[in-house]
């Protein structure tokens, strides 16, 4: 499993069972509650102009703590019920943070990242449903070590950004940066994928009911990284 959140979680059965309603009424839920909390950190940090530097630090630490409750949500998934409305709040601090940074420098991102970001999993759903793109274990395989590289260079290039600096071509603005990104955004629906059939396997073993709000927080996780990563396409292509 691609999602680090799910690919945490040990599966378990119960007398009530999870359903695909369930977890699609829980996902619709938790992006109702990060679009809330991002268009309130966006417009509050907007009319009040807090300074790059102050939001950079507000979306690293969201980062972190929304790693840290989705994990924890993944690894006791009978907490995750509790834990999902505060994660849905963390991302959308994230969001928030992160698109009022680049709204600043393209005033237009935003608005097209987030088109961007849900016509390309409308299109990964019906794909999927369609059955012309089917998840079979050597897909799996690919999509979880590729998710797994770019999980390992963000890292890296974190601890480079802490001290002034950057990883040569991968983020710098240029046709390299340009293409790896591209690749991220693929690396992200492919993990879309994985989360609908996640989902269709659950329901199939009869998963319990409380795994709902944990296949809903991992599809809201994809979600969200799919989105800063057509953030920071899309900025490049503005250049």
């Amino acid at each position: 499993m691609a999602n680090p959140i799910i690919s945490r979680t040990t599966l378990a059965t119960s007398a009530v069972a999870m359903s695909v309603r369930g977890v699609v009424s829980k996902t619709a839920f938790l992006l109702s509650l990060a679009a809330v909390s991002g268009f309130g950190v966006f417009f509050y940090a907007l009319s009040i102009n807090v300074s790059s530097s102050l939001l950079y630090a507000m979306a690293l630490v969201s980062v972190f703590a929304g790693m840290g409750v989705g994990l924890a949500s993944a690894m006791k998934p009978h907490l995750a019920k509790s834990l999902a409305i505060p994660y849905a709040l963390i991302e959308g601090v994230l969001l928030g943070a992160f698109s009022l940074i680049m709204y600043r420098y393209y005033p237009s991102v935003p608005l097209s990242a987030l088109s961007a970001t849900f016509i390309t999993a409308a299109v990964m759903l019906t794909l999927y449903a369609t059955g012309i793109i089917k998840v079979t274990e050597k897909f799996r395989a690919i999509v979880t070590s590729a998710v797994i590289a770019i999980g390992i260079l963000y890292l890296v290039q974190l601890g480079f950004h802490l001290f002034g600096s950057s990883l040569p071509l991968l983020f710098d603005g240029g046709m390299v940066a340009i293409g790896f990104s591209v690749f991220v955004i693929l690396i992200a629906s492919f993990s879309l994928l994985l989360d609908f059939d996640n989902v269709e396997k659950g329901v199939a073993f009869g998963v319990a009911q409380d795994y709902e709000w944990v296949y809903g927080i991992g599809i809201l996780s994809t979600l969200v990284w799919m989105y800063i990563e057509f953030l920071r396409l899309i900025g490049y292509l503005q250049e």
